[in-house]
Parts: C-alpha cells; sequence; structure tokens
C-alpha cells in the first residue's frame, strides 16, 4: 500500500490498566489508520489493590504503666485508617511486608527502660535505655497477615515526653502479598 508523503509516523508510549496489571505500550498511530497490529506491549508491573496503608503516630505526655500497650495522642498520618489511637494497636488491613520503626526517650533513672514490638500477643523484639534520658530505638520488617495486630508495649521503667514528641511509631506496607489473600 502507497501512501501520501504528508501522513507522519507518529509512535506513542502509553501505559494501559488491565485487571491486576499495567502495561507498558508502544502505539503506531499510522498502523491504527491501516488497522492492523497498532499495539506493541513492551512491558508490564503487576498491580495490587492500590490501598496504601502507612501511619505516624506521636505522643506529647510521658507514659509510665508497666505492660501496658501505649496509647497514642496525636495522629500525624494514618492511611489506610489502620492505626488506632486510643488502644495503640495497629491491625493490618492488607497481608504483605510491612516496616514498623519505633524511638523513645527513656526516663526512669536507674532501671532498665524498655520497650517490646508484640505481634498478635507475642513480644518478638524488644529495645531498651539502661537509665535515664537514652534514646531506645527499633524497627522492624514484618511478613504479616490480614487481621494481625501490632503493637508496642512499655516493658518497664518510662518514657520522656512533651510538646516536643520525643515517642515515635511508624508503619508503612512496603510489599502487598495477593497470595496470603
Amino acid at each position: 500500500m502507497i501512501l501520501p508523503n504528508s501522513l507522519e509516523r507518529k509512535v506513542r508510549v502509553f501505559s494501559r490498566i488491565n485487571p491486576n496489571q499495567i502495561c507498558i505500550l508502544i502505539v503506531d498511530f499510522l498502523y491504527i489508520l491501516l488497522a492492523i497490529g497498532y499495539e506493541t506491549v513492551i512491558g508490564h508491573n503487576d498491580v495490587k489493590t492500590g490501598a496504601g496503608v502507612y501511619f505516624y503516630v506521636t505522643r506529647n505526655t510521658s507514659f509510665s504503666s508497666a505492660w501496658t500497650v501505649i496509647p497514642w495522642e496525636i495522629e500525624q498520618l494514618n492511611i489506610g485508617r489502620a492505626m488506632n489511637l486510643t488502644t495503640g494497636i495497629f491491625t493490618v488491613p492488607t497481608s504483605g511486608r510491612y516496616s514498623f520503626a519505633f524511638s523513645a526517650r527513656s526516663s526512669k533513672p536507674d532501671v532498665e527502660n524498655y520497650v517490646w514490638l508484640r505481634v498478635n500477643g507475642a513480644y518478638i523484639f524488644t529495645s531498651f535505655g539502661p537509665s535515664n534520658n537514652y534514646n531506645m530505638p527499633l524497627f522492624a520488617v514484618l511478613n504479616l497477615k490480614k487481621g494481625d495486630e501490632i503493637a508496642m508495649v512499655l516493658g518497664d521503667g518510662s518514657l520522656f515526653d512533651n510538646r516536643n514528641r520525643h515517642t515515635h511509631f511508624t508503619g508503612i506496607l512496603l510489599e502487598e502479598d495477593l497470595s496470603l489473600v
């Protein structure tokens, strides 16, 4: 077939969303005019639910109730609404790999101040400050299932806090696992 010289060949790259997949396409508009093989898939990414899950909560008062889940006072961010400030419990809304980070300042002198990361009632990671005014960081990456419950628990000692918000807890869904759904 002979085409007029004025017809320019136009090729563009697009993405097309299919169920569970985003396809990257090269579209040749010349072939569209000729109605033959106008799409070439050059790659794709698996698509999960697309629901973001992440939170960042803090305190602005000290806390000293031993063997108690730390309740949170200030919600900086709570996308997915899975963190309950009052109970201090994060309930996993989507199965997958999550990252958690905690930091607090110990405030009880001459006592080992420590906190635990608790998953479904089991105490799995701990951080401690050997005395007053120590930073107690904790970081974990966990594979979790929908419905699992995560909380920070003060084991012994106390956490210092004030308007400067020394106590922080964050969590983020890194990668959703649809095989666990």
